[in-house]
């Protein structure tokens, strides 16, 4: 899923606002809970408050009887007070809210004393009154030592729920502020390693870093940046590839150009002399004579031993220059036989060859290439070479280079097969990889097989290469032949 930097700052806003309205609910349903107990707290002070009325009333109701019965007013009626107190009494216990139980026949039987003392004013009809005014005394003693209990108990649980929410509060704030700043600080940490790389990478690219591309593993805009700089290294590469190629193919080119002239020349100054050689064994052979000076008889075949070898230096000379003349850069009719004969010859008097036969099995039914012959006798010339590196120091066996072509279906192979030490197949998987080579720097720079790679491409063939350690190396090379209506 590719999501731009854009996209993850949304995400990041999204999960933060979640995370809030969660931790608010939260909150929130703390709050509630404290609220409730606070409520609680309320009605517990305001039934403390008419129980203290209540108390206050039946207190003072008491009071008044005993200093009634004190006097001796005890048969006197009330002047109100006592009765004042009773209804203080029976209205205090409704705003206690208690539910019907024992304080309603508590305050209905004070009621009813207190009627029976006005109806008959007896001192035993006032002691009745504070008998009863005692017992709601003593049941409002025991409901205020119940209700301070509750209150405790009321006040514990609000500050639990206080400290829960102070603690859930503080912890919901560290753990957010923890997690989203880890994520924040890793996501900029990483973005900023990226970006650090990416720079690092795009100034290598620049001064010539040819290496593994950038491992992408993003798939924002510093994702697209990576894939741009590696399509960069990629297409900078195949370009020096190609100027590689070029150079190499300028760099044969000439090196043949040169030769040329110099056989040209050193063919010129030789064909004289070997001429007037020729001429004049021709002539010995047709006198029969012997030499000038009469000293010595030279026999017949001395004499055609010399003409031999005088005609073989001048076809050497004559081979020589032909190989090395400027031949076509565009695709030509090739005859691959002829070129690998003629390259073999050229390639032979190599001083890496010395003491390597080199057998050609070239089959008589390959047909006509359509290809520049100039490439395929570099490529050739390369796999000679690298043979007669490979055969450097066999011992236990003569030191030999097969050179086979034949066709195989709609294609024409040409193999170079060498005896010599032969690779590893870790070697063998980068054989073909630029500058790769195990040679010292001396010897190579690890362009011959990309090179041959590189220009059988470019003509529509291809290159494979097996090697055994110890045994030797077979380089094969797959050639388009022609349609047969073309051929």
């Amino acid at each position: 899923m590719k999501l731009s930097l854009r996209a993850k700052g949304q995400l990041v806003s999204v999960a933060l606002a979640l995370y809030a309205v969660t931790m608010g609910y939260i909150l929130t349903h703390e709050r509630q809970a404290l609220l409730q107990l606070a409520i609680d707290l309320e009605q517990h002070d305001a039934r403390g408050a008419a129980l203290a009325r209540a108390a206050s009333a039946i207190d003072h109701s008491i009071l008044g009887i005993q200093r009634r019965l004190l006097s001796d007013d005890s048969e006197t009626p009330s002047d109100g007070d006592l009765a004042f107190d009773v209804e203080t009494f029976h209205s205090s216990l409704q705003d206690l809210r208690m539910p019907p139980g024992e304080f309603v026949e508590v305050s209905a039987g004070l009621a009813q004393k207190l009627d029976e003392y006005r109806q008959a004013p007896s001192r035993s009809h006032l002691l009745g009154v504070q008998e009863t005014a005692r017992v709601a005394h003593a049941r409002l003693e025991a409901l205020d030592a119940t209700m301070r209990q509750r209150h405790k108990r009321a006040w514990q649980a609000y500050y639990r729920v206080y400290d829960r929410m102070t603690l859930l509060a503080v912890a919901i704030n560290l753990v957010g502020a923890v997690l989203f700043g880890a994520l924040i600080m890793l996501f900029f940490r990483r973005l900023t390693w990226d970006i650090h790389k990416l720079g690092a990478r795009a100034d290598g690219v620049a001064t010539g870093y040819r290496g593994p591309l950038l491992d992408v593993t993003r798939n924002d805009e510093v994702g697209e940046l990576m894939q741009a700089v590696n399509r960069m290294q990629l297409e900078l590469r195949q370009r020096e590839q190609k100027l590689e190629v070029a150079r190499e193919q300028h760099f044969h080119r000439e090196k043949m150009a040169a030769i040329g002239s110099l056989a040209a020349a050193v063919a010129h100054e030789v064909n004289n002399p070997i001429a007037a050689i020729v001429g004049i064994v021709e002539m010995m052979l047709k006198r029969g004579s012997a030499a000038p000076g009469g000293e010595h008889e030279l026999r017949h075949g001395e004499l055609q031993l010399v003409l031999e070898q005088a005609q073989r230096i001048a076809a050497i000379s004559r081979e020589l220059a032909e190989f090395t003349r400027p031949r076509a850069a565009t695709p030509q009719l090739v005859d691959l036989n002829a070129l690998v004969r003629s390259t073999c010859r050229f390639i032979a008097y190599d001083p890496r060859l010395r003491g390597v036969e080199v057998v050609l099995e070239l089959d008589r039914d390959v047909p006509a290439l359509l290809a520049v012959a100039d490439h395929l006798t570099q490529v050739l010339m390369n796999l000679m070479i690298n043979a007669a590196d490979a055969l450097g120091g066999v011992a236990g066996r003569k030191p030999t280079i097969r050179v086979v072509t034949r066709p195989t279906g709609g294609e024409v192979t040409l193999e170079v097969i060498d005896n010599g030490h032969g690779m590893a197949a870790e070697t063998a998987a980068r054989a073909f990889d630029e500058s790769f080579s195990t040679k010292p720097a001396e010897k190579g720079r690890g362009i011959g097989l990309f090179l041959c790679k590189e220009l059988l491409a470019l003509g529509g063939g291809w290159i494979e290469l097996a090697s055994t350690p110890g045994s030797g190396t077979r380089v094969a090379i797959h050639l388009p032949s022609l349609p047969a209506d073309d051929a």
